[in-house]
């Protein structure tokens, strides 16, 4: 056979025909039929059969073999422009949107907790404090302040000094009216020592107008040895003196805070001799004794404006815990006559 009985094509060297799949020995289909109609001999094995065959619609598929199933749809392209658009199928890594998590909140334990430092800068104020305050009341302060009922060390007998307010700028020595003219003078000091702390925190202060006061427990004084050093006091009006004199020392002490007895006129330097002069050139010399008390000596009367007073000799300080390296006096005193 030339060509193939079913299509009509050439036939080769097969058994069945290339084009159609005819078997080239099987019988001719009948008229008006087609390929879909071509019966299988089940000598015709499809799956062992070597010939090509082309595809079958699901009608005529052979015996034992399903219809192809049809193509799955086409899985959508990812779009860049719709991240949030839903994806099939949906992954895991997708992000839901919303706003991000709080931070955690604090431990309860760390609200109340005070800083790791705090205990230890406390601890060295305290220190700080009690070493100041320490070095004070035992004996690193400049003076102590004398209770009312605490006992000084004057010797028996010797002449306490009389009260005396500080005047006013109004104030004035009477005419005619002999008596102490000192409270109402001024002075010139050649130094000042500052102002110190006393044991019990008073500021105590050390003027040259402590002397003019008529209180034995203030003094001027200065840092070190005032030999050879002027104090100048100018009265309030010329004045015919008589007697003059002074307690050259600081005439204080108090009992400390460790109890013991804290004698600031012999820790502090004392004026041993001193030599007055007055508006005329007269000038007379005093030895002085180591007393608290008042010391004078009576002159010749002399009127004068000005007392020119110079430090002929100061002792060395005092020992203990007193001592302090200070030229003091506590008290001047002028008797006489204003004109």
């Amino acid at each position: 056979m030339e060509t193939c009985a079913s299509c009509g094509t050439a036939l080769g060297a097969g058994r069945f025909c290339t084009h159609c799949g005819q078997r080239v020995d099987a019988p001719t289909p009948p008229a008006g039929g087609g390929p879909e109609h071509t019966a299988v001999l089940e000598l015709d094995d499809w799956r062992t059969g070597t010939a090509e065959r082309p595809a079958v619609s699901g009608a005529t598929a052979p015996r034992g073999v399903g219809a192809v199933p049809p193509p799955l749809p086409p899985v959508p392209s990812y779009d860049p422009a719709g991240v949030d658009a839903p994806r099939f199928p949906l992954f895991a890594d997708q992000v839901e949107p919303g706003t991000l998590a709080p931070p955690p909140p604090d431990h309860p334990s760390d609200r109340g907790r005070r800083p790791a430092w705090l205990p230890w800068a406390v601890g060295g104020a305290v220190l700080l404090i009690v070493a100041v305050l320490g070095g004070v009341l035992l004996g690193g302060g400049d003076d102590d302040k004398q209770a009312p009922d605490a006992t000084s060390s004057r010797p028996a007998g010797s002449t306490q000094p009389k009260p005396a307010g500080k005047p006013t700028p109004s104030h004035s020595a009477a005419a005619g009216e002999s008596g102490d003219v000192a409270r109402y003078a001024t002075v010139q000091v050649p130094a000042t020592a500052p102002p110190n702390q006393d044991v019990s925190g008073n500021m105590v202060r050390y003027e040259g107008r402590n002397m003019l006061d008529g209180v034995a427990d203030t003094c001027w004084r200065m840092t070190g040895d005032g030999t050879g050093r002027e104090i100048t006091v100018t009265l309030d009006r010329p004045t015919t003196l008589t007697q003059v004199g002074m307690i050259n020392g600081y005439a204080k002490s108090a009992v400390g805070a460790g109890g013991g007895t804290l004698d600031w006129y012999h820790g502090n330097r004392r004026i041993m001799a001193v030599e007055w002069s007055f508006d005329d050139g007269s000038s007379y010399s005093q030895t002085l004794e180591d007393t608290e008390a008042m010391q004078t000596i009576d002159i010749d009367p002399v009127t004068t404006r000005t007392v020119t007073i110079r430090l002929v000799s100061v002792s060395a300080p005092g020992t203990g815990r007193a001592a302090r390296n200070n030229t003091a006096i506590s008290d001047l005193t002028l008797v006489g006559t204003p004109a």
